[in-house]
């Protein structure tokens, strides 16, 4: 019930569209009656009366977040509205008074919204805090000059006796006025509010100019206090006003260069000041001064934003590091400046960070964004005044760096040696960071896009080598990463179903009990059948699905199929399971439980002779895929951690999900492997019920020792190659042989 009462919708379509529209209509109607003497005064109480009606209405419709300045105007319309219909002098000031404090209150409380800023608008605002401090100076120097011509207004003899108000009512609305000119996105209901705060303030000046703080309902000034009532109506209920007092919207500005634009309000304090009421006036020459003050520090400022601006424009906006723009303009500088001797004049590097997609994924695009930042902070440091460090896009960076800079190896190991320590939210986080990198020479005929190109292509090269490493570009390395785009551009051709890709194929090796060799199930392993390239292994074409964003697609493909033929294993009265490999994609998928259930259903194999095994090559989210194993696994499903030993936080998987086998990779149970890691290992998998199986068994020595050592299950060459399923025996009783082959007893 509590909710319901608290949400908008709760409120009728019709009542929150017709209602808002008949006041604002009524509102106006008393506005254009205040022009007409005989019906001004009751045209303006009731005018009164909606104004401080409004924002409760607005509140009852909306439901903003923000509720305490609409109640505060409330209390300032309620106070303003009795000092109108107020019958004796008296309460008429008083009200007036308090109405006075309370809009203090409301202004007090836009421009404190907009002052509390996050960290990071903070850091921003740091980088102009020049042009922030003119802004501020322009404010002051108006502001001085509105209080000097308020005291002596007060103090002059002949003066009236509240014209000493008037000076800060204008400076009033030209910092309202500011406000609305600098800020990018303040919404309707805002803009209706600032509008009517100006009015309500020049109104407030004119008055108090002619010596009272209040004039008879019946006079025609009464007419834009009704006007800026009506304002005041329109934006408490229009449905915009539900964000109108957002801090992040409040503080959303302008560029620098429109940010200009607010301090021409500011222009006008002087010139309007020397209008008032010649008892209080200053000497002509302190206008005059004043606005020529108040002009040159607008000069000032608008040269300093468009210097700003430029700046920017050479900028990246998260790192502030060079970008394409002013990396150009160096390597412009640096090819221009350099003698003409045929040698190198310096190096391009092309770099980007290993793994950053799993950075993103598990902690978040906010921490990406701060090793980002961090990163670059790094390279910049490394490279010192020898260079230029660009950020491309991305994780992705370059280095421009001159003679007598160090080498790039010796650079990006100062740059990545240590580990780097980012704020996650709940705590401090430390991250191991590697980047893939390649170089190139230049000289003074190198042209930046080639030189780029050739730095990717060495970068290409990196990361299809080894990972972490950084080359240098050989032009026999082009036609090797040109075959590895095309082989790109072929899978994702093959994932659309396109003609003349070739196709996926499944082959099967068996898993076998170490005790007797009895062949248990087999794993499903995929293969590209290329139509020019011939059999691709997964090796060569899985980490490019998973960079497409497709390896789930070629998972699923894989899980039917392997459905399929266990499915007839069954069938033909063989109690084999079959094991399916989850890539990082299918991993963090939310339709992984669906996709496994449809599988089983389509293909009518039971739950329990399908095995998927989790890869642990890629460092994977805390939550990736938990809650679809655990509940796949109640149904009977069994969930294998693959290559244990290699990749990432290998126990912290072993809590994390429901793991039946644990396989061993082939680095473990080799020969030279220790005895007493293997002991270890299997000694752990037994505490915690694990079955365990041993991957790469290629000799009877090798097979007879791990059994020894409690190993339950193998697979390797020794039990027999992955082979297309028809040429799987079909005999309930099938054993493996020395000869790597599979047999009948």
């Amino acid at each position: 019930m509590t909710e319901t009462r608290n949400d908008p919708a709760a409120v009728p379509r019709g009542v929150r569209v017709v209602l808002p529209v008949a006041v604002v209509l009524v509102s106006a109607a008393m506005t254009l009656l205040t022009l007409l003497p005989a019906t001004r005064p009751p045209a303006m109480v009731t005018a009164c009366v909606l104004a401080a009606l409004a924002p409760v209405l607005g509140l009852w419709l909306y439901r903003p977040a923000r509720r305490l300045p609409w109640f505060l105007l409330t209390a300032m319309l309620v106070a303003w509205a009795v000092s109108f219909a107020a019958t004796t002098t008296e309460l008429a000031l008083d009200a007036q008074f308090v109405g006075t404090l309370v809009a203090v209150a409301v202004v007090s409380t836009l421009f404190d919204l907009h002052r509390r800023g996050p960290g990071r608008q903070r850091r921003e605002w740091a980088r102009t805090t020049w042009g922030r401090r003119v802004d501020q100076l322009v404010v002051l120097v108006v502001l001085a000059l509105a209080v000097a011509q308020a005291v002596r207004t007060a103090t002059a003899v002949d003066a009236p006796p509240s014209a000493w108000w008037s000076p800060v009512d204008v400076v009033l609305a030209c910092l309202l006025l500011r406000f609305v000119a600098s800020r990018a996105e303040l919404g309707l209901s805002m803009k209706l509010f600032v509008g009517a705060g100006v009015l309500a303030c020049v109104y407030d000046a004119v008055v108090a100019n002619t010596g009272t703080h209040i004039v008879a309902l019946p006079h025609p000034l009464n007419s834009l206090w009704a006007l800026a009532t009506t304002l005041f109506v329109a934006a408490s209920v229009h449905p915009s006003m539900r964000q109108a007092f957002v801090p992040g919207r409040l503080r959303r500005m302008r560029s620098e260069s429109g940010r200009v634009l607010g301090l021409v309000p500011l222009l006008l304090v002087p010139c309007v000041l020397a209008t008032f009421d010649p008892a209080g006036r200053l000497p002509t020459s302190v206008y005059l001064v004043t606005g020529a003050v108040v002009a040159a520090l607008t000069v000032a400022r608008g040269a300093q934003a468009l210097r700003t601006s430029e700046e920017r424009a050479r900028r990246d906006p998260l790192t502030s590091l060079a970008n394409r723009r002013a990396l150009q303009e160096a390597f412009d500088a640096l090819v221009l400046g350099a003698a003409h001797t045929g040698g190198p004049i310096g190096r391009l590097v092309a770099l980007d960070l290993d793994d950053f997609k799993n950075v993103n994924d598990t902690w978040g695009h906010e921490t990406g964004d701060q090793l980002l930042v961090r990163v670059g902070d790094r390279l910049a440091e490394a490279v010192g005044d020898t260079g230029t460090v660009a950020r491309s896009g991305g994780d992705e960076f370059v280095v421009l760096l001159r003679p007598g800079a160090p080498d790039v190896p010796d650079l990006l190991e100062r740059a990545f040696l240590q580990s780097f320590v980012l704020d996650t939210g709940a705590h401090q986080q430390l991250f191991v960071v590697r980047a893939s990198s390649g170089w190139v020479d230049l000289t003074t005929t190198s042209a930046l896009p080639h030189a780029l190109a050739d730095a990717d292509i060495a970068l290409y090269t990196s990361k299809a080598t080894a990972r972490g490493t950084t080359t240098r570009f050989a032009p026999e390395q082009r036609e090797a990463v040109l075959g590895r785009l095309a082989l790109a551009e072929d899978l994702r051709a093959l994932v659309c179903g396109e003609r003349g890709a070739g196709e996926l194929t499944l082959l099967f090796q068996p898993l076998v009990s170490l005790r007797d060799r009895r062949v248990l199930g087999c794993e499903a392993l995929v293969r590209w059948a290329h139509p020019t390239r011939g059999l691709i292994g997964p090796d060569d074409f899985l980490p490019l699905a998973e960079v497409q964003g497709r390896g789930s697609a070629v998972d699923t493909w894989v899980l039917q199929q392997a459905c399929t033929v266990a499915a007839g294993w069954a069938q033909q009265g063989l109690p084999w399971s079959v094991s399916v490999n989850l890539g990082r994609s299918s991993m963090v998928d939310p339709d992984l439980e669906a996709r496994v259930r449809a599988a089983l259903a389509s293909t009518g194999l039971t739950a329990d002779r399908l095995h998927l095994e989790i890869t642990e090559h890629d460092q994977l989210p805390t939550e990736a895929g938990v809650a679809a194993l655990r509940a796949l696994a109640d149904s009977g499903v069994q969930v294998s951690l693959d290559d244990f030993g290699t990749g990432y936080t290998s126990l912290a998987y072993l809590q994390r999900y429901p793991v039946s086998v644990l396989k061993l990779d082939r680095s473990v149970t080799g020969v030279d492997s220790p005895t007493a890691l293997l002991t270890g290992v299997v000694g752990l998998a037994d505490a915690l019920g694990i079955t365990v199986l041993a991957e790469g068994i290629e000799s009877d020595e090798q097979c007879a020792r791990l059994a020894a050592l409690g190993a339950d299950r193998g697979q390797g060459w020794l039990f027999g190659r992955p082979v297309p399923a028809d040429q799987l025996p079909v005999r309930v009783d099938t054993v493996t042989r020395p000869d790597h082959g599979l047999t009948t007893a």
